[in-house]
């Protein structure tokens, strides 16, 4: 459970969310974020799986992106509410 009154680095978030959220569900549920926050912090993370992904295709170790379709609904759900 996230505590609302502890500070979150946004901009640390952004350069590794994966790092400070267990999924993406878990930023759209932090009340602690503004939307374009969240937007921010689910773009950057799907720019690291889509990565990860590609860097898997040419045989780099990696986690081939096992995270990008939680993070694209997370970006939709995002922009339905």
């Amino acid at each position: 459970m996230i505590d609302p009154a502890e500070k979150l680095d946004v901009d640390a978030a952004v350069i590794n969310p994966a790092g400070c959220f267990a999924a993406p569900i878990e930023v759209l549920n932090d009340s602690r974020l503004t939307p374009d926050e969240k937007r921010r912090i689910l773009e950057s993370w799907a720019l690291d799986e889509r990565l990860l992904s590609h860097a898997e295709a040419e045989n780099m170790k990696g986690t081939g992106g096992l995270r990008l379709q939680e993070v694209r609904l997370a970006l939709l759900d995002l922009d339905v509410s």
